[in-house]
């Protein structure tokens, strides 16, 4: 497992259940190769969400499966709809980014692609107000300072006491049955 994400275990354990079985052959025919933080976090913990504020995709749609996760497609030109009505208009180095991420207030989390190696790419923030912020880290090292509050004002709001990972299978199953898992009793 990759250290970072071996970081994140110990900081916000995945909830039984959760990881997602990715044919990373297919992600990488659609995608390239993907980081190795990238990877090892969807094997771990899936698609999903962390504390109902930050929402992280997986390589595909998965449509017919009840509680699916964002895709890297939908985050991604979702994202970039923030810059304006058409992708063509941007620059290469622009729409050649890849959107891993979304927050509650709509700004996006970014791969840097720039660089030929993906274990090197490190996370760019699209603000949605169109606004981008560089992060000198990858994918793992950015949610565990997201998570600690190592990261400030990075992704709306949050509150890193008791961070919890909640996959979209599971959380569309608790709602399914009534419960919220999001409101905490008091």
């Amino acid at each position: 497992m990759h250290p970072s994400v071996a970081r994140l275990v110990e900081l916000m354990p995945p909830q039984a259940g959760a990881g997602d079985v990715v044919d990373w052959g297919q992600a990488e025919q659609r995608w390239g190769r993907l980081p190795s933080d990238y990877r090892d976090f969807v094997t771990v913990y899936g698609g999903g969400t962390i504390n109902n504020s930050l929402y992280i995709g997986v390589p595909f749609e998965t449509p017919t499966e009840a509680g699916s996760a964002l895709s890297l497609s939908e985050l991604t030109l979702d994202g970039l709809a923030l810059l304006g009505p058409d992708p063509s208009d941007l620059p290469p180095e622009v729409t050649r980014r890849i959107s891993w991420a979304t927050d509650c207030s709509a700004d996006h989390a970014f791969w840097d692609t720039a660089d030929a190696d993906p274990d090197k790419w490190t996370v760019l923030v699209l603000e949605r107000h169109g606004e981008w912020v560089h992060y000198d880290c990858g994918m793992a090292d950015f949610l565990a300072g997201f998570v600690t509050g190592g990261i400030h004002d990075a992704m709306g709001g949050f509150d890193p006491d008791g961070p919890v990972f909640l996959h979209a299978r599971e959380e569309h199953r608790l709602r399914e049955t009534g419960v919220d898992p999001w409101l905490r009793s008091s």
